[in-house]
């Protein structure tokens, strides 16, 4: 064994060992791992998840003066914070970006299954009868820009107050989500109302599930869940309602009906997805074939810039996004009312 008695070599041993360590933390906070000994995963790219911008990133340890002096890692952030309750992509197909500021598509107006002339039978030597659709006159929809702006104080940046500036981010996050999610509910609406695309429930305050009066099972919500599947069949467009979007009020009293066994197998009964949501107006429900409805496209991702004003010693971040939505097949919607009496 050779024992080593310098201490000059001993503590620049010390110091080498130390900058390896911190340059091991680094990269691991880089990729959002706490480091204990473990070594970052690879930088992988990951799939577009979102309609709004690019992947997110998570976990990574930051700093206010970080975050503002990166945009980039602000709008990734409030990316985070809105995908979960983010409800357009499952409504509206994405289907990339936008040219001018506008889009030209084309609406169903009626059934594209079936040539508007029937085929005939053809006697020998007979001409074929002519088998024509009809023309459909485009339709225009043009790009929305929707954002906002906050600010943070010197003093809040100088003391890191990461809890006020998270606040923030989530308010810009959540203010977000809210307004994409009405716009989405509001362009089914429109089109929900032009087509008719809607029929009367029964009234689920009503139901009584035991005793003398007990309602029958026409009474049930089941039923309106099965009336939407039937005049799907009856439309002979090849639409299956594979989602329902429903106010919490109607989420409430279908769970008070059905009670948590019976709901959870009535869930897996209907094979449909719920969405609960605030913006979808108590009382009716929307029975949806999930990414068939239209498409959602993006001019401009969302973005986030950041500017100092020296005058009131703020930092400002601004956030906006230009998106444009727009039903091109109005009969994979349809909504339920009166649910509410």
């Amino acid at each position: 064994m050779v024992t080593v008695k310098n201490h000059h070599l001993i503590l620049a041993g010390q110091r080498i060992a130390a900058r390896a360590e911190a340059g091991a933390i680094a990269a691991a906070n880089d990729y959002g791992v706490v480091a204990q000994g473990i070594t970052p995963p690879p930088m992988v790219e990951a799939p577009v998840t979102h309609p709004l911008g690019p992947p997110t990133v998570s976990g990574t340890m930051i700093t206010v003066d970080m975050m503002l002096n990166q945009p980039t890692r602000v709008t990734r952030m409030i990316m985070d914070l809105t995908m979960q309750r983010f409800i357009a992509d499952q409504i509206f197909a994405s289907a990339g970006g936008v040219t001018g500021g506008a889009v030209i598509y084309d609406q169903a107006t009626w059934n594209e299954l079936y040539a508007a002339r029937d085929v005939e039978r053809v006697s020998p030597g007979a001409e074929f009868p002519v088998l024509t659709g009809v023309q459909l006159i485009p339709k225009v929809a043009s790009v929305e820009k929707w954002g906002g702006k906050v600010f943070i104080t010197d003093e809040a940046r100088d003391r890191n107050n990461t809890i006020l500036f998270m606040r923030l981010m989530r308010q810009v996050g959540n203010t977000i989500v809210r307004k994409i999610n009405a716009r989405a509910i509001g362009e089914m609406t429109a089109a929900v109302t032009a087509f008719n695309r809607t029929f009367v429930g029964r009234d689920w305050t009503a139901v009584v599930t035991a005793g003398t009066s007990a309602s029958t099972a026409q009474q049930y919500p089941l039923r309106d869940f099965a009336e939407a599947d039937l005049i799907a069949e009856q439309d002979e467009l090849g639409v299956v309602f594979n989602l329902v979007l429903m106010n919490p009020q109607e989420y409430a009293n279908m769970s008070t009906i059905y009670g948590a066994q019976s709901l959870a197998d009535f869930l897996t009964f209907i094979g449909k997805s719920i969405y609960v949501s605030n913006r979808v107006t108590a009382g009716t429900v929307y029975f949806v074939q999930s990414g068939q409805v239209g498409e959602m496209r993006v001019e401009k991702p969302l973005g986030t810039e950041t500017w100092r004003e020296p005058e009131t010693e703020r930092t400002w971040s601004q956030t906006s996004v230009r998106p444009v939505m727009y039903v091109t097949n109005p009969y994979s919607i349809l909504q339920a009312t009166g649910l509410a009496g």
